[in-house]
């Protein structure tokens, strides 16, 4: 099991589109930055989701917010909606925003390793 280097202080948990996650992998990567992640599910379209859990420090969390922002985008997207109200039922595509990546930072009070 790895060693932190520095003090861990911020848990964040980012929540990111699977089509988004291999790119989010190589930039926390390219930063050397450690992660865990697991597969989710859920949103508006019960889309599949990737979240990452990333241990770090006070210093380093703007820079991983930064690169999770940066390598996960919002794109539109069409879902087949039906029309109310038509005599018989029609389906017409509409339009949606999918991607992008949903961060909670939190303050760690206690971190132990065994």
């Amino acid at each position: 099991m790895k060693q932190f280097d520095t003090q861990v202080t911020r848990m964040i948990l980012a929540v990111v589109h699977s089509q988004d996650s291999e790119i989010v992998e190589l930039a926390l990567e390219q930063e050397g930055i450690s992660y865990v992640k697991f597969p989710s599910t859920g949103g508006f379209l019960l889309e599949k989701n990737v979240t990452y859990l990333i241990a770090t420090d006070e210093h380093n969390k703007d820079v991983i917010v930064e690169r999770l922002s940066a390598a996960a985008k919002k794109r539109i997207s069409y879902v087949a909606a039906t029309m109310d109200y038509t005599p018989f039922p029609m389906i017409i595509p509409a339009e949606t925003m999918v991607g992008g990546v949903t961060i909670f930072t939190m303050k760690v009070d206690h971190f132990e390793e065994y």
